[in-house]
């Protein structure tokens, strides 16, 4: 009986934060299928797994918690993005503009960004696993808490990104 109160307080916290967490505008998800554009959208939590939004327009839109699992998202712009907390798991983000978007929290295991621009962009506590960043731009990103399993940062400009032991300055 003494578990009693632990779990009924766990259950309550867990109903207070799915109520704290609010949905993607419905509206906003079906221009964007529709159209292959929704700047500055809400699509908090949206499901877009497998989705083909190679070159689609997505700059401010917030898309905290969206997960582009197995998504095509080349040539998409991304700037100034909300993509805290989404799953970009085995995504194509290739040539892609990700400039001063937030991915904290995200997860972008095996994930490939060859190409794509990710200038000042936030990646802190990320999780990187086999991800691909050839010859991508990283340069000002905040990586300090970034989890780095393994990736590729092949002829990647990595200029003035702040790490985990500073800002990286090698050919700068």
């Amino acid at each position: 009986m003494k578990y009693v109160p632990t779990l009924l307080a766990a259950g309550l916290a867990v109903v207070w934060q799915a109520g704290a967490v609010r949905a993607f505008e419905a509206a906003d998800l079906e221009r964007l299928l529709r159209t292959n554009e929704c700047a500055g959208c809400d699509l908090r939590g949206a499901d877009l797994r497998y989705r083909d939004l190679s070159e689609a327009n997505l700059q401010r839109a917030n898309l905290e918690n969206a997960n582009f699992y197995r998504a095509q998202l080349n040539d998409a712009n991304l700037v100034g993005a909300n993509l805290a907390h989404a799953n970009f798991g085995e995504a194509s983000v290739q040539a892609s503009l990700l400039n001063l978007a937030d991915m904290s929290r995200s997860n972008l295991a095996y994930a490939d960004f060859t190409g794509a621009s990710l200038y000042g962009a936030v990646l802190n506590e990320t999780y990187l696993e086999e991800t691909v960043f050839v010859r991508a731009l990283l340069a000002g990103a905040d990586m300090r808490q970034t989890k780095i399993i393994s990736a590729d940062f092949s002829d990647a400009i990595l200029c003035g990104a702040e790490m985990s032991y500073g800002d990286y300055r090698q050919d700068c």
